[in-house]
């Protein structure tokens, strides 16, 4: 081969030129499809940023609509219980392993302002630990206050959340059905605003009623602040624009009611997915029934307590988000849903695959940009698909002030709130496509409750320089990294490798964009090496102690035959 000046070049150097050239070419083909199709996902979070303006605005102008009538829940309070149209109810809180939280739940649902008669709390046990004692403890209390509470314990986890409710499902007697995690404190009017004649449920049509999560730990943590962030947008904006326009939606787990004559109708609990909530209202949706979802209804819950939990929170969402997408995808197209609702169920179905995408881009962006050598790594027209990429933030700063909260405060949250994002890339690419791909349903991994010892930790903190062994028990609600950290790691020191190299070469403006995936996969690095130097400090006796107002499992063998001679005496 004869380049210009006249220079040959051997044959199999010609073909190594054409290998890297074949290899640039596609590494920009898959950079841009990438970037195109991620800007059709943010379009598509457009799309319901405008749909929920426009529904806010409706209801604005009309405050006789069908839907204002939620923002007016105080009137319906007052409805008498006697006139027969209060329904049976059955609440559900399924636990594992919970001891840190268990007590304060049931508390809490003893406390629901409900007619005795007409109420059923199943507190839904698969615990190994002491929960199951804690949980009995605090079910025969409420029981003793005269409460229609009962313990159903299972001795496996078959089925993890959903085997639980398909278990009790036979064994409730409520016409509808609502469900709180363990982590929850619902208000006591709950029942009575959700199910208040004149609501959703007079709708024949309804099956379900998702209400917004709040959060009891939001500003205790920049981590936190950060995933209450990105929650508000689902909260804030999808949730209510879907549910207005009576797009496809999701029951979320918790802080919900069913009609049970639509779960048993659909099929019942299924565990085949991690997310039996999106499974059910998919299924429930096809079938003809529909969801309502409630912005003025607030049940507040913990988040996540460390980088470690929130990842493995995410992973477990995505994958069973991708085994829905697998199941009901078909489904949803060979419906006899309109074109735009069909799009739209795919669009909320596949909505993870936001990350193998994102994943994609971080990997093929600093290999164009060594390649480019000063020149753009795409067209000046790509520029404009990243445009769409600020509907989401559009849509995270309309949830965020919905609330009432500073712009300050925005301000100040959004870049964590974006590293996390991005930082996830890799974990939900992973969880993603074994979703899509592994037959095996995979393991529901709990969220460990820390808010409990935590605000234990901080009542006695200082109060004692005695240190001794970190106690067993605490081993169980600590969670250590697995390996996808290494290849978050790997991916940190990749993207800013080239960046050190672009800098030194000052190609200042190809290496600008990149710093952004680097800092992302190095906050979430640092983010779970963080959680294991928490997890691993060693605690005080007096910690100890006061845990124990929450775990007698935590008590010292003194403490406990002291505990046992104080019980004793007291019942004598």
């Amino acid at each position: 081969m004869q380049l210009p000046g006249g220079v040959y070049l051997p044959v199999g150097r010609e073909i190594a030129v054409f290998s890297v050239d074949a290899f640039i070419a596609a590494l920009s083909a898959l950079n841009i499809i990438s970037a195109f199709l991620l800007s059709i996902y943010a379009l598509h979070q457009g799309v319901l940023f405008v749909l929920f303006l426009r529904s806010h605005l409706s209801r604005s102008r009309s405050p006789c609509a069908s839907e204002s009538r939620q923002s007016q829940p105080d009137q319906s309070l007052n409805a008498s219980i006697s006139d027969g149209r209060w329904p049976c109810v059955t609440v559900q809180a399924p636990l594992y392993n919970e001891q840190f939280v268990a007590q304060r739940l049931i508390e809490a649902l003893c406390r629901l302002d409900y007619p005795a008669e007409l109420l059923q709390i199943q507190v839904l046990d698969d615990s190994t630990d002491d929960t199951a004692r804690i949980a009995q403890a605090a079910v025969e209390a409420g029981r003793a206050a005269g409460v229609p509470i009962e313990l159903i314990h299972r001795d496996h986890r078959a089925g993890f959340k959903s085997g639980a409710l398909a278990h009790a499902l036979p064994l409730a007697r409520g016409e509808f059905i609502v469900l709180f995690d363990a982590d929850f404190i619902p208000p006591p009017d709950f029942l009575r605003r959700v199910l208040a004649p004149g609501g959703p449920f007079d709708d024949p049509e309804v099956g379900f009623v998702q209400t917004r999560w709040g959060y009891l730990d939001r500003d205790t943590a920049p981590l936190k602040r950060a995933q209450a962030l990105l929650l508000d947008m689902h909260f804030g904006v999808d949730q209510p624009a879907r549910s207005s326009w009576r797009l496809p939606m999701n029951f979320n787990g918790s802080a919900g009611v069913w009609r049970r004559a639509c779960i048993d109708a659909v099929g019942g609990w299924q565990s085949d997915t991690l997310t039996e909530d999106l499974d059910l209202s998919y299924r429930a949706q096809l079938a003809g029934w529909r969801g309502v979802y409630r912005l003025d209804l607030v049940s507040p819950g913990e988040l996540p307590a460390s980088v470690i939990s929130f990842k493995r929170q995410q992973a477990r969402w995505a994958r069973g988000t991708a085994q829905c997408l697998r199941k009901l995808a078909g489904r949803v197209m060979r419906s006899s849903w309109s074109p735009a609702r069909k799009l739209a169920g795919l669009m909320h179905l596949s909505g993870y695959m936001t990350y193998p995408l994102l994943f994609l881009l971080a990997v093929t962006a600093p290999l164009l940009a060594m390649n480019a050598h000063g020149q753009p790594i795409m067209p000046s027209w790509m520029s404009l698909i990243g445009l769409p990429g600020l509907l989401p933030m559009l849509s995270m700063f309309i949830a965020h002030c919905q609330q009432g909260r500073p712009v300050r405060h925005f301000a100040r949250d959004l870049p964590a709130a974006v590293l996390l994002g991005i930082g996830l890339a890799w974990s939900n690419t992973l969880a993603t496509v074994l979703g899509l791909l592994s037959p095996a349903s995979g393991v529901f991994v709990r969220t460990p409750k820390l808010v409990a010892v935590q605000n234990a930790q901080r009542a006695v903190e200082g109060s004692s320089s005695h240190l001794t062994a970190r106690h067993p028990i605490l081993d169980e609600y600590t969670e250590a990294p697995d390996w996808t950290v290494i290849v978050e790691a790997g991916l940190a020191l990749y993207v800013l490798g080239v960046c050190l190299m672009l800098a030194r070469l000052g190609e200042w403006l190809a290496m600008l964009p990149l710093v952004l995936y680097g800092l992302s996969f190095s906050a979430i690095v640092l983010g779970q090496l963080v959680s294991v130097v928490k997890g691993r400090r060693r605690f005080t006796t007096s910690t100890l102690s006061t845990l124990s107002l929450f775990s007698p499992s935590l008590q010292s063998p003194s403490h406990k035959s002291a505990s046992s001679s104080s019980q004793m005496r007291s019942a004598d």
